[in-house]
């Protein structure tokens, strides 16, 4: 059966073509946003896609143009689905800058939809690649599913165990990371986003400057190999020293991938890809461990081992076999060498070496790739004539907290308490749920009393428990998005952002703080096409025309006075729904004043500051003018 996606945003309609086309013998994945159909796109690889011409817009661009530009988006067939039904089509106009293959007017038209489909496909099987990664990646999926739930760990582990050959695909929204395995081990990775790239990973460890960090981006994004990349940057490593570089760099992001929980990831079997990617070896399990103890919460890590807190842990003969693959560092050995079976499980983890977050997540991990079992009983050490005793760790002798150290975790969970949910994460409210989940566990981590184990925290437990809880309910909020989206509702009425003279719509307000954010990288083009979305969903906002025109300014076509005029246009539409705007007036000024009309741009500003004698804007315009 063939795979399709459907991406359709009218729930009546995309549940009546659910039913139709898997009639019709599709394997149908449907989604109602164009974050999850990029996500399903990217990982589950479907054979054709289905999309409703009126999705809401992902980053500026309609996800349609998203797919095309992604790597396997050239082959795939797009059908674009119009509104007839509902006497609401767009157009075959509405669907020309996103190069599909075909547009229906009315999706449940009989005899339309089927049979264009049936067409598209078999033209594209017949095109299908018979060779290297794209030929991988057009057979069906050896496992699929969501990243809720941690189930990356548990799959590395299998592989490692069938030594299997393929490329795991995980996709974030915009983003795809692959990772490469050859007999159960990772060999390779690569990623869509550029502060994943191996460039950005020689930068981060000073290996190269930001300008042969750049030259490496391009000379690879030419088809150059590693090694001449690095030389026409300059950089000099080679032989066993770029080895060592690729086996850091390949465990660093899969220990990155194996902590994602926001996605799709989806294996494809095969080992065609060794014609086209290099390979290096690294240790099959250590990226397991690594990126459990970045981003899995310690209750999360606790979890499986809470029923044997009273059984004695002992390593099983698969921890010697394993070891080489564990890559376990000084730290973790001597904790392992403690699991000897005479010890409880709690007094391993509470007296034994290393913190508790260590030990927990060491135990949790060698659970899960079988390297330690659980007795109810003791268990005597090999060849022992008697039968076992308990062992017995006497409790640790706590420090006192330096004084610094402790001013600076109370001021900080005060912070952390009184803020609201996005500031306790140290967030803005356009962050993505990317960023949500990197920063809570971050946050967490750092406020963690496990990451001050040696010290006396009698004092400051409560405060620390007090942040934990504040965190988790940050967290459980800003993390899915109808809470999301009620909660800025709430926080945005509360606070009068921005002195908004309408009704708040949260979407608009979350478009043009990504836009600003744009402006602040001169990105014109982006933050112009967001600032547009947002005043298309509360067209009555004036403060949103002043940010439009702006971007206008400096993103439209043609001379300057044109684009000075475009701009002018649009900021008298603020002014008419606001005459007294001052963000429109200060910037209708300082356009004035590029054009050389300094005089009208001085008499805006002094209107300006006759209502508000204390704008700084206004002022430092002003000074501008007077120069």
């Amino acid at each position: 059966m063939k795979t399709l996606l459907l991406a359709e945003s009218h729930p009546p309609t995309l549940e009546h073509l659910t039913g139709l086309l898997a009639q019709a013998g599709y394997t149908v994945r449907a989604v109602s946003d164009p974050v999850s159909a990029l996500e399903h796109f990217a990982a589950d690889n479907p054979d054709v896609v289905v999309l409703g011409v009126d999705l809401p817009r992902l980053e500026g661009g309609h996800v349609g143009q998203l797919i095309r530009n992604h790597k396997q988006g050239a082959r795939v067939p797009i059908v674009a689905i119009d509104k007839g039904h509902l006497g609401k089509a767009k157009g075959v106009q509405s669907v020309l800058g996103l190069k599909v293959n075909a547009y229906i007017q009315d999706p449940l038209k009989p005899g339309e939809l089927v049979p264009k489909l049936d067409e598209l496909v078999k033209a594209a099987a017949a095109q299908a690649p018979t060779k290297g990664i794209e030929a991988m990646l057009d057979r069906p999926a050896m496992t699929a599913g969501d990243l809720k739930g941690h189930p990356l760990p548990e799959l590395v582990h299998l592989l490692y165990r069938q030594r299997k050959d393929g490329v795991l695909v995980v996709a974030y929204r915009e983003l795809t990371r692959r990772v490469f395995f050859a007999r159960g081990g990772a060999v390779n990775y690569d990623s869509t986003a550029r502060q994943d790239a191996l460039p950005s990973f020689l930068l981060e460890r000073k290996i190269a400057t930001e300008a042969q960090a750049e030259i490496v981006l391009q000379a690879l994004a030419s088809g150059l190999r590693i090694g001449a990349a690095l030389a026409d940057a300059g950089v000099e490593a080679a032989g066993e020293e770029l080895l060592e570089i690729l086996r850091t760099y390949t465990r660093d992001r899969l220990a990155q991938v194996v902590g994602m929980r926001e996605g799709r990831f989806a294996f494809y079997a095969g080992d065609e890809f060794q014609q086209e990617v290099a390979t290096v070896e690294i240790p099959s399990l250590a990226p397991v461990l690594e990126g459990a103890r970045r981003a899995i919460p310690l209750k999360v890590l606790a979890g499986p081992l809470r029923r044997h807190l009273g059984e004695y842990p002992v390593r099983s003969p698969e921890f010697s076999k394993d070891l080489p693959a564990l890559g376990l560092d000084t730290d973790d050995l001597k904790i392992a060498m403690q699991i000897n079976g005479r010890l409880l499980l709690r007094d391993l983890l509470a007296h034994g070496r290393g913190d508790l977050r260590r030990g927990y997540s060491l135990l949790w991990f060698l659970r899960l790739t079988g390297g330690v079992t659980f007795s109810a009983t003791p268990v005597a050490a090999e060849g022992a004539a008697f039968a076992a005793v308990p062992d017995v760790i006497a409790p640790r002798k706590r420090k006192a907290i330096p004084p610094e150290l402790g001013a600076t975790l109370r001021e900080g969970a005060v912070k952390i308490i009184t803020s609201s949910y996005f500031h306790s994460l140290g967030l803005d409210i356009a962050a993505d749920m990317e960023a949500v989940e990197r920063a809570y566990h971050e946050t967490a981590m750092k406020f963690h009393p496990d990451n001050f184990a040696e010290y006396d925290l009698s004092d400051l437990m409560d405060l620390l428990d007090s942040v934990q809880e504040k965190l988790s309910a940050s967290y459980r909020v800003l993390s899915v998005e109808e809470k999301r989206k009620a909660y800025l509702q709430y926080l945005l009425s509360k606070l009068e952002v921005g002195g908004r003279v309408n009704a708040i719509n949260v979407d608009a307000e979350i478009l043009i703080r990504r836009g600003e954010s744009y402006l602040r990288k001169k990105d014109y083009r982006m933050a112009l096409q967001l600032f547009e979305e947002a005043v298309a969903l509360n067209p009555r906002e004036p403060e949103y025309y002043s940010y439009l025109a702006w971007a206008t300014y400096h993103s439209a076509l043609g001379t300057v006075k044109d684009r000075a005029k475009e701009a002018q246009k649009v900021l008298k539409r603020a002014l008419s729904l606001n005459a007294s705007l001052e963000r429109a007036q200060i910037i209708s000024a300082i356009i004035d004043n590029e054009l050389e009309d300094a005089t009208s741009a001085r008499k805006k500003l002094l209107k300006v500051l006759e209502l508000n004698p204390n704008s700084k804007l206004a002022k430092a315009a002003l000074r501008k003018v007077g120069r």
